[in-house]
């Protein structure tokens, strides 16, 4: 073989061998990596002659990683002891701990609620005045009650506030506290109007028999061809009292033309408040005369029915089938009409009337049904109650169920102003959309 082979076979063979051995390294020192085995350092026999096996030499930890780690036991234990004070706070809000639950009812008990208010009458903003005199329907003892309505006298007489005022005035009347009828009449000659017509009311509600002669007084001194909400309240307050010391105005004005369609209409409402059967013919002549206006007429029956003039029966039968009888676009115009006929037959005891009523009731157009919840809400019989009190609960209508509220809470059958914030919010969101 010639040397020049030869030397080329050997020079392949050496270069083969190495790369082979070169390849085993690298591969072993992948799987090193990849096992990731630590280095050992080896301890010697003179340095511990008890020891004669490979000790490990622990890699120190920088002092920043050790102030980050938290031990988890330190959290658990903190979440614990969080829960459990949830529970203990949990648990005296349901009553498990007497002395709290008493201890807390100390300080809102009826003479510390008195406290507060005493103090925000004397001190307060407008706004957290008139919250305030709110607040006195929250008080339960009746001496302390009394105490601070006496209060809202002294406001009354002497604030400058005249919102106060007014909403001090309307808690009287509300509390029907009957020691201030001396400083309501004296309310009447206030130079704001606002304050003389809540005055009225408040005396109205009070029963106060003996401001009679300043309301007669007042009311003949009134335009009654010019709408007034004084005059409307003089007269509201007249008939509240059952007085009917302005009956012969009330009957004259009551034919006039001239005369405020608004005072017309209250004085018609007044005459079934105050007046006998000797205004039968009157009222009959008014709600069978088709040239009047409708709500004149309609109030005309409704006195009819107050006065329990059942001598007027065939009449109102008779209007409501000729109302019948209308095309339904004619129909739609004595409507109004219509429902008040047929309410003051069933307040006179017309049974045969009570479908005619309930079908509008169970109408599906909202302004049919809160057209007769209104109508049958000052009847007081037993079934009337019951139809308030599904109403309340069960209408699809904000402005119904509140329409019913109010109408059990004006009957006393349910606490005033004690309604469920909920549904008041949801009442007003309804009263936006329809």
């Amino acid at each position: 073989m010639p040397l020049k082979t030869v030397f080329i076979y050997l020079s392949f063979t050496i270069f083969f061998t190495l790369t082979i051995v070169f390849s085993a390294s690298a591969q072993t020192e992948t799987i090193n990596e990849k096992k990731n085995i630590p280095q050992k350092k080896t301890v010697s026999s003179g340095e511990d002659k008890n020891k004669s096996f490979v000790k490990e030499v622990p890699t120190k930890e920088p002092e920043d990683a050790k102030k980050e780690i938290i031990p988890l036991t330190d959290d658990k234990s903190k979440s614990q002891s969080k829960d459990q004070k949830n529970t203990e706070s949990n648990t005296a809000k349901k009553g498990s701990d007497p002395q709290k639950d008493t201890k807390g009812a100390e300080v809102w008990d009826d003479t510390k609620k008195a406290e507060k208010i005493e103090s925000t009458l004397e001190y307060g903003m407008q706004k957290d005045r008139k919250i305030a005199i709110t607040m006195i329907n929250d008080i339960k003892d009746e001496q302390i009650k009394n105490k601070l309505i006496q209060k809202l006298v002294l406001i009354l007489e002497n604030d400058s506030d005249m919102e106060v005022r007014k909403a001090a005035i309307t808690a009287i009347g509300d509390h029907k506290y009957i020691s201030s009828t001396p400083a309501l009449i004296k309310a009447l000659d206030d130079s704001s109007e606002d304050i003389k017509i809540a005055a009225c009311y408040a005396l109205g509600r009070i029963k106060a028999d003996s401001a009679r002669p300043k309301l007669v007084e007042l009311f003949r001194k009134q335009d009654l061809k010019a709408d007034s909400n004084f005059t409307d309240a003089l007269i509201t307050t007249l008939g509240d009292l059952k007085a009917p010391d302005i009956l012969d105005i009330a009957v004259t004005a009551g034919k006039d033309a001239a005369i405020s369609k608004m005072i017309r209409e209250r004085l018609i409402i007044y005459i079934g408040y105050t007046g006998s059967a000797a205004q039968k013919d009157f009222l009959v002549e008014l709600y069978k005369n088709d040239d009047e206006d409708m709500m004149i007429r309609s109030y005309a029956i409704k006195s009819i029915s107050k006065l329990k003039i059942k001598e007027a029966t065939e009449d109102i039968k008779t209007i409501i089938k000729e109302i019948d009888s209308y095309p339904f676009n004619k129909k739609k115009k004595y409507y109004d009409l219509y429902m008040f006929s047929v309410a003051a037959l069933v307040e006179m005891g017309d049974t045969d009337s009570i479908s005619l009523l309930m079908n509008s009731l169970r109408s599906d157009n909202t302004s049919v049904r809160l057209r007769a919840l209104n109508l049958i809400k000052e009847f007081n019989d037993e079934r009337t109650i019951d139809i308030l009190k599904y109403k309340m609960k069960n209408d699809p209508s904000g402005k119904v169920r509140k329409a019913a509220k109010k109408a059990l809470e004006d009957k006393g059958l349910i606490e005033k102003g004690k309604g469920n914030e909920d549904s008041k919010n949801e009442y007003e969101k309804e009263e936006k959309d329809e």
